[in-house]
């Protein structure tokens, strides 16, 4: 057995166990032994998905090109422009990861995982604000996911729900918010479907239902990713109702713990408008006296 097949089957036999650092290592030490351009890209391409599993995600999108500079033929080119389009993804360059994204489905647009592409796409999408498009992207997996991979089907509802909720389709997004709390499997997943609910109480101007669904999400999920909504959309719906001593607490506690909070100039503007009506019985009150 010559040293580069060696170097690469324990290189191979590291990664099957998990132990992916020693694997890249190995490749790495393989690639100097290679005895043709075609064995290098090979040796690449398994270097790809390597540093994937490791995180490395810019070494990830080097190695796929390494690849492809050592054999622009390679026979599995699909793979490559999927891996590089989720690492580009995790880079935040969402525009260089739709492209390789979109490469990949040209070359095979029938295989179930290449047709999970769709399911990337819509997150992607969603990211970009292109709602339309979003929705679109999840049609196009909607079966597969529902099938056979529940748990990004829950993760795909949520995000159809606010696409649908983005475009001021508010029934729609109601439907399938409703759907996610109804088939929820545990609390965390219910409490994104309440959220949701949420949102569609707020512009209906059901603030009652707000606070109740707000509760709710806290007693499911305590550890919830959006506090800061939750505390917005709770102060506002108290404001509304006119409950502005509570307002006051939810706005300081808001300033204390969200300082540059997206909705501060939101509840600066409800808080002025308190003090400004505050002003005027405080001036009527003394107009009274005088007279």
């Amino acid at each position: 057995m010559n040293e580069f097949i060696e170097i690469t089957e324990k290189a191979r036999k590291a990664y099957d166990e998990g132990n992916f650092s020693g694997a890249s290592k190995l490749y790495l030490q393989a690639l100097s032994q290679s005895p043709s351009n075609k064995d290098t890209a090979h040796i690449w391409a398994e270097l790809t998905w390597t540093f994937y599993r490791m995180g490395n995600y810019r070494q990830t999108v080097e190695a796929a090109e390494s690849t492809l500079e050592f054999d622009p033929t390679y026979g599995a080119r699909e793979d490559l422009y999927r891996i590089m389009g989720y690492s580009h993804m995790m880079l935040h360059d969402l525009d260089e990861a739709e492209k390789y994204l979109v490469r990949s489905l040209e070359i095979d647009n029938a295989s179930e995982k290449q047709k999970l592409i769709h399911y990337e796409l819509a997150k992607l999408h969603f990211r970009k604000q292109d709602y339309a498009a979003t929705l679109e992207a999840l049609a196009r997996v909607e079966e597969i996911l529902k099938d056979k991979n529940p748990d990004y089907w829950l993760s795909a509802l949520f995000i159809k729900g606010f696409s649908y909720y983005y475009t001021k389709k508010l029934d729609e997004a109601r439907e399938v918010f409703r759907h996610l709390v109804d088939i929820a499997r545990d609390d965390v997943v219910k409490a994104n479907g309440h959220y949701g609910l949420a949102y569609i109480a707020f512009d209906k101007k059901d603030y009652l239902a707000v606070i109740n669904l707000c509760e709710q999400i806290t007693r499911e999920h305590p550890t919830f990713h959006d506090k800061e909504a939750l505390g917005f959309l709770m102060a506002a719906s108290f404001y509304h109702l006119g409950r502005h001593d509570v307002f006051e607490q939810y706005y300081h506690q808001m300033v204390k713990n969200f300082p540059e909070s997206p909705y501060r100039e939101q509840l600066d503007k409800l808080k002025a408008t308190i003090e400004k009506g505050t002003k005027k019985e405080s001036d009527t009150e003394a107009d009274g006296q005088a007279d």
